[in-house]
């Protein structure tokens, strides 16, 4: 009779071992976290922005917000429950294809797609910048760009703020 044997148990690997067979360092992997590939080393997000309604009586905006639509020249009600955030530093919304942020006291309005590969960008009050919600590129407040992947600027919209009336042009 033969003795009973057990299935040999594959060898684990700990962490650091995986690492190096993959040919990562400890340094490489800080490195992307740092970079904005992963977050751990990054501050926490600015709050999502609130996205409303691009056109309507009720929506708090009046005229037209999308570039698509024509020439991009529209209202926004200040006192509108979706927009009174605007008010605040640091506040912003995403109208279609637009981010209007209150940068520190400044109404701007830019483009919202970014000019690398069509992510969205979020206004940063922390760092008074617009950032790329896919690999991380930055904008400034007028649009250029700050820091890469992206080369070309976005779009800067002319805004002029009336008591509690924000005005968008092109």
């Amino acid at each position: 009779m033969q003795p009973e044997t057990t299935p040999a148990q594959p060898e684990q690997l700990s962490r650091g071992e995986f690492l190096r067979s993959l040919g990562l360092s400890s340094g490489a992997l800080m490195a992307l976290y740092c970079m904005g590939t992963l977050t751990s080393c990054s501050k926490a997000d600015d709050p999502a922005p609130v996205t409303p309604p691009t056109t309507g009586g009720t929506s708090g905006i009046t005229g037209n917000s999308s570039p698509a639509g024509g020439v991009v020249d529209f209202t926004i009600d200040l006192n509108n429950t979706t927009f009174t955030g605007l008010k605040t530093e640091g506040g912003f919304v995403q109208i279609g294809e637009l981010v209007v942020a209150n940068a520190k006291g400044t109404m701007v309005a830019l483009s919202n797609v970014c000019t690398h590969q069509g992510g969205q960008l979020q206004y940063r009050a922390g760092t008074n910048d617009f950032r790329c919600n896919i690999h991380g590129g930055l904008f400034s407040t007028t649009g250029t760009v700050v820091a890469a992947p992206p080369t070309t600027a976005v779009k800067a919209y002319k805004t002029s703020l009336s008591g509690n009336s924000l005005k968008v042009t092109a």
